[in-house]
């Protein structure tokens, strides 16, 4: 048995350069689409793993710091627009629910901007280069 193999940690920037790091990362952030806290934990790793990750796999994890947030921004923005539209609906007699199209806009704007990065990343990664 390989001693270096036993361990070696994939969570910590290794012998791969950041490489694992940055993948694992894409992996948390498609299934924190249905958690939620798996993209805490992946931008975290990211933070964590920046410094010590070569170039190429370094642009990866800034860049998924950067998808995180954003979607951290979009969140506050969909949560206040949500809430306006309610209370200018409620004062409208319903007619401001309309409004609700602009967090749900934004909610889609971040979703499919969101999934373009990550499987651009993804790509990026798999052929070895940074983003």
């Amino acid at each position: 048995m390989d001693i270096g193999k036993i361990t070696e940690n994939p969570l910590v920037a290794g012998s791969d350069g950041g490489r694992s790091v940055a993948n694992i990362n894409y992996i948390l952030y498609i299934i924190g689409f249905f958690t939620g806290i798996t993209a805490l934990v992946g931008v975290i790793l990211a933070y964590v793993n920046r410094q010590n990750s070569i170039l190429p796999y370094r642009s990866h994890l800034d860049s998924q710091i950067r998808i995180f947030w954003r979607g951290i921004g979009a969140g506050v923005v969909i949560f206040v627009s949500s809430w306006l539209a309610a209370l200018i609906g409620a004062v409208t007699f319903g007619i401001g629910f309309v409004l609700y199209l602009v967090p749900v806009g934004v909610g889609l704007w971040w979703f499919v901007r969101t999934v373009m990065a990550i499987i651009k990343g993804m790509q990026a990664l798999g052929r070895g280069e940074g983003i």
